[in-house]
């Protein structure tokens, strides 16, 4: 007596496997609370919610992406109140005033030429807005 398995085309083994793929990757992006926004303008980057502000890969090193966050803090009027650099210099961080708001810009280098940025703007412990964190990424982009 032979067994033999079920006759399952291949076509229908891709289409599950594409969709268990996406399924897992939409469980992955809700459950970090990560929301692709809108693709970024200028060096392309895709600007995407986190819970308390933005994120984006941007093109550059640390340093030139940091030099971009110190122009935008000018270009937007934010008075810096502190800056910091750490891990040998994987890791930097712009801190400044908006009116009541602080906010916060942290830069992680991901390769030579990509770093990955999150802006953050408080109005205190537990207020974020969003809206300013989106908008000082977006200029940073430009």
């Amino acid at each position: 007596m032979t067994i033999t398995r079920p006759f399952i085309p291949l076509i229908m083994t891709r289409s599950i496997r594409l969709w268990a793929t996406a399924l897992l990757a939409v469980t992955t992006m809700t459950s970090s609370g990560c929301f692709l926004l809108a693709a970024g303008a200028g060096a392309g980057a895709a600007v995407a919610y986190t819970n308390r502000g933005a994120t984006a890969n941007i093109e550059g090193g640390v340093n030139g992406v940091f030099d971009r966050a110190v122009r935008t803090f000018g270009i937007m009027s934010i008075t810096e109140t502190g800056r910091s650099t750490e891990d040998s210099g994987n890791t930097r961080r712009l801190v400044g005033k908006m009116g009541e708001h602080e906010v916060t810009v942290e830069i992680q280098r991901q390769s030579d030429n990509v770093s990955t940025v999150e802006v953050t703007a408080k109005k205190n412990v537990v207020d974020y807005d969003k809206e300013i964190a989106t908008r000082v990424l977006e200029t940073m982009v430009k």
